[in-house]
Protein backbone atom coordinates (compact mmCIF):
# COMPACT_ATOMS: atom_id res chain seq x y z
CA UNK A 1 0.00 0.00 0.00
CA UNK A 2 2.91 2.35 0.79
CA UNK A 3 4.30 1.82 -2.76
CA UNK A 4 0.87 2.54 -4.24
CA UNK A 5 0.60 5.83 -2.34
CA UNK A 6 4.11 6.86 -3.38
CA UNK A 7 3.26 6.04 -7.00
CA UNK A 8 0.09 8.13 -6.81
CA UNK A 9 1.98 11.01 -5.20
CA UNK A 10 4.70 10.77 -7.86
CA UNK A 11 2.09 10.89 -10.61
CA UNK A 12 0.43 13.87 -8.94
CA UNK A 13 3.73 15.74 -8.73
CA UNK A 14 4.53 15.02 -12.39
CA UNK A 15 1.02 16.08 -13.47
CA UNK A 16 1.19 19.32 -11.48
CA UNK A 17 4.63 20.18 -12.84
CA UNK A 18 3.60 19.45 -16.43
CA UNK A 19 0.36 21.40 -16.03
CA UNK A 20 2.16 24.43 -14.63
CA UNK A 21 4.72 24.35 -17.45
CA UNK A 22 2.07 23.90 -20.14
CA UNK A 23 -0.04 26.70 -18.72
CA UNK A 24 2.96 29.01 -18.63
CA UNK A 25 3.92 28.24 -22.23
CA UNK A 26 0.34 28.69 -23.44
CA UNK A 27 -0.34 31.88 -21.50
CA UNK A 28 2.87 33.61 -22.56
CA UNK A 29 2.38 32.57 -26.18
CA UNK A 30 -1.16 33.97 -26.49
CA UNK A 31 -0.41 37.68 -26.84
CA UNK A 32 -2.36 37.59 -30.09
CA UNK A 33 -4.48 39.96 -32.17
CA UNK A 34 -7.35 39.83 -29.67
CA UNK A 35 -5.15 41.27 -26.91
CA UNK A 36 -3.73 43.85 -29.30
CA UNK A 37 -7.28 44.91 -30.23
CA UNK A 38 -8.11 45.32 -26.52
CA UNK A 39 -5.14 47.67 -26.17
CA UNK A 40 -6.23 49.69 -29.22
CA UNK A 41 -9.77 49.95 -27.91
CA UNK A 42 -8.56 51.03 -24.46
CA UNK A 43 -6.22 53.59 -26.02
CA UNK A 44 -9.04 55.08 -28.11
CA UNK A 45 -11.35 55.24 -25.08
CA UNK A 46 -8.73 57.20 -23.15
CA UNK A 47 -7.95 59.56 -26.06
CA UNK A 48 -10.67 62.08 -25.21
CA UNK A 49 -9.58 64.74 -27.73
CA UNK A 50 -9.02 62.16 -30.51
CA UNK A 51 -5.55 63.44 -31.39
CA UNK A 52 -4.00 59.96 -31.46
CA UNK A 53 -1.94 60.73 -28.35
CA UNK A 54 -2.56 60.39 -24.64
CA UNK A 55 -1.71 63.24 -22.34
CA UNK A 56 -0.68 62.46 -18.79
CA UNK A 57 -4.24 63.35 -17.68
CA UNK A 58 -5.88 61.09 -20.26
CA UNK A 59 -3.55 58.15 -19.59
CA UNK A 60 -3.85 58.74 -15.84
CA UNK A 61 -7.41 57.43 -15.93
CA UNK A 62 -5.81 53.97 -15.87
CA UNK A 63 -4.04 53.27 -12.57
CA UNK A 64 -1.04 51.78 -14.35
CA UNK A 65 -0.32 55.00 -16.23
CA UNK A 66 -1.24 57.27 -13.35
CA UNK A 67 1.77 55.81 -11.56
CA UNK A 68 4.08 54.99 -14.47
CA UNK A 69 3.40 57.55 -17.19
CA UNK A 70 7.00 58.74 -17.49
CA UNK A 71 8.31 55.17 -17.75
CA UNK A 72 5.91 54.49 -20.63
CA UNK A 73 6.77 57.78 -22.39
CA UNK A 74 9.79 56.41 -24.25
CA UNK A 75 10.44 59.46 -26.41
CA UNK A 76 9.91 61.79 -23.41
CA UNK A 77 7.58 64.14 -25.30
CA UNK A 78 4.99 64.26 -22.51
CA UNK A 79 2.48 62.15 -24.46
CA UNK A 80 1.94 58.48 -25.21
CA UNK A 81 1.33 57.30 -28.72
CA UNK A 82 -0.48 54.04 -29.32
CA UNK A 83 2.77 52.06 -29.62
CA UNK A 84 4.15 53.37 -26.31
CA UNK A 85 0.84 52.69 -24.56
CA UNK A 86 0.54 49.17 -25.98
CA UNK A 87 4.17 48.21 -25.39
CA UNK A 88 4.25 49.35 -21.78
CA UNK A 89 0.89 47.83 -20.86
CA UNK A 90 1.84 44.56 -22.57
CA UNK A 91 5.18 44.35 -20.73
CA UNK A 92 3.54 44.95 -17.35
CA UNK A 93 0.81 42.36 -17.99
CA UNK A 94 3.35 39.75 -19.14
CA UNK A 95 5.44 40.38 -16.03
CA UNK A 96 2.35 39.95 -13.83
CA UNK A 97 1.38 36.77 -15.66
CA UNK A 98 4.84 35.29 -15.16
CA UNK A 99 4.63 36.13 -11.44
CA UNK A 100 1.22 34.48 -11.11
CA UNK A 101 2.42 31.37 -12.93
CA UNK A 102 5.55 31.23 -10.78
CA UNK A 103 3.45 31.55 -7.61
CA UNK A 104 1.12 28.80 -8.87
CA UNK A 105 4.06 26.51 -9.54
CA UNK A 106 5.51 27.17 -6.06
CA UNK A 107 2.13 26.39 -4.47
CA UNK A 108 1.78 23.14 -6.45
CA UNK A 109 5.28 21.98 -5.51
CA UNK A 110 4.71 22.69 -1.81
CA UNK A 111 1.35 20.88 -1.78
CA UNK A 112 2.87 17.86 -3.51
CA UNK A 113 5.74 17.71 -1.00
CA UNK A 114 3.31 18.07 1.93
CA UNK A 115 1.23 15.14 0.68
CA UNK A 116 4.33 13.04 0.08
CA UNK A 117 5.95 13.74 3.46
CA UNK A 118 5.24 10.92 5.96
CA UNK A 119 5.41 13.30 8.93
CA UNK A 120 2.85 15.74 7.55
CA UNK A 121 0.98 13.93 4.77
CA UNK A 122 -1.93 16.33 4.76
CA UNK A 123 -4.36 17.76 2.28
CA UNK A 124 -5.76 19.82 5.17
CA UNK A 125 -2.99 22.41 4.89
CA UNK A 126 -3.84 25.36 2.66
CA UNK A 127 -0.98 26.94 0.73
CA UNK A 128 -1.15 30.37 -0.88
CA UNK A 129 1.71 32.14 -2.63
CA UNK A 130 2.06 35.79 -3.65
CA UNK A 131 5.33 37.12 -5.06
CA UNK A 132 7.18 34.19 -3.51
CA UNK A 133 5.73 34.74 -0.04
CA UNK A 134 4.00 31.57 1.13
CA UNK A 135 1.13 31.45 3.62
CA UNK A 136 0.45 28.12 5.32
CA UNK A 137 -2.90 27.78 7.06
CA UNK A 138 -5.12 25.03 8.40
CA UNK A 139 -5.04 22.51 11.19
CA UNK A 140 -2.47 19.86 12.09
CA UNK A 141 -2.15 17.28 14.86
CA UNK A 142 1.29 18.05 16.33
CA UNK A 143 3.72 20.93 16.82
CA UNK A 144 6.25 18.91 14.80
CA UNK A 145 3.91 19.00 11.79
CA UNK A 146 3.77 22.80 12.01
CA UNK A 147 7.57 23.02 11.86
CA UNK A 148 7.89 20.30 9.21
CA UNK A 149 5.34 21.99 6.93
CA UNK A 150 7.26 25.26 7.25
CA UNK A 151 10.57 23.53 6.47
CA UNK A 152 9.04 21.88 3.41
CA UNK A 153 7.73 25.22 2.13
CA UNK A 154 11.10 26.90 2.69
CA UNK A 155 12.84 24.13 0.72
CA UNK A 156 11.02 24.94 -2.52
CA UNK A 157 12.91 27.03 -5.05
CA UNK A 158 11.46 30.52 -5.49
CA UNK A 159 10.11 30.84 -1.95
CA UNK A 160 11.10 34.22 -0.51
CA UNK A 161 9.55 33.72 2.94
CA UNK A 162 6.96 31.62 4.77
CA UNK A 163 4.18 32.88 7.02
CA UNK A 164 3.12 29.90 9.10
CA UNK A 165 -0.46 30.22 10.39
CA UNK A 166 -0.99 26.52 11.05
CA UNK A 167 -2.99 25.72 14.18
CA UNK A 168 -2.95 22.62 16.39
CA UNK A 169 -6.22 20.71 16.47
CA UNK A 170 -7.82 20.55 19.88
CA UNK A 171 -8.08 17.03 21.17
Amino acid sequence: MHKTNNLKIGRLLVALTLAAGSLQAYAIGTADDTQHNVYISSFKNLDMNNDGMLSKTEAGKEDLFAEHFSAADIDKNGKLDQAEYTEYRSQVEKKNLKRVLSDTEITAKIKAKLVKDAGVKSLKIDVETYKGVVLLSGFVNTPQQIKQAENIAKSVEGVESVKNSLILKKK
